[in-house]
């Protein structure tokens, strides 16, 4: 065996009892378990009709200045769920919005999977039991994975 090959099997077996020791202490558990599925931007920006006509309600949950400077079009301004008052205005929002209507939470000021934001508002949907609630997948940010791709932008 080369020893290339040796450090990367060492590297492996590190990691895996790196994440089982985070995972065993209930501290970050994969971006999967505790976001809700996943949906790619370009399957939103196909159907903002869908957001316009009330089919699809967006609801952002990050910071204040961003959805100021660009946000899917449609999208309900939340407050982050850092705080009582953030859990009450997603109680809220999510009080006038039709059991039917499809949900998409995003946030878009860091990569979705390592985002604070849309951790807890994913969890709070799955615990009120909106089951059609999906997350926007962006990997990097809004503007990388939205915005400079082309996809519709509205700014408030």
């Amino acid at each position: 065996m080369t020893a290339d090959v040796t450090r990367r099997s060492w590297l492996a077996g590190a990691l895996s009892l790196a994440l089982v020791g985070c995972r065993s202490k209930g501290e970050v558990a994969p971006a999967e378990e505790t976001i809700g599925p996943l949906l790619a931007p370009a399957a939103l920006a196909a159907r903002v009709d869908d957001i316009k006509s009330g089919r699809i309600a967006v609801l952002y949950v990050g910071p204040h200045a961003l959805f100021g400077r660009g946000h899917v079009p449609g999208a309900r301004k939340v407050s982050a769920l850092d705080s009582d008052e953030g859990h009450r205005v997603l109680s809220d929002a999510l009080a006038k919005i039709p059991a039917e209507t499809e949900i998409v939470l995003y946030c878009g000021c860091c990569p979705v999977k390592s985002c604070p934001n849309v951790r807890p508002a994913s969890a709070a949907l799955r615990a009120l039991g909106r089951s059609n609630a999906r997350v926007l997948d962006l990997p990097t940010r809004f503007a990388t994975d939205w915005a400079e791709k082309g996809y519709p932008v509205e700014r408030s």
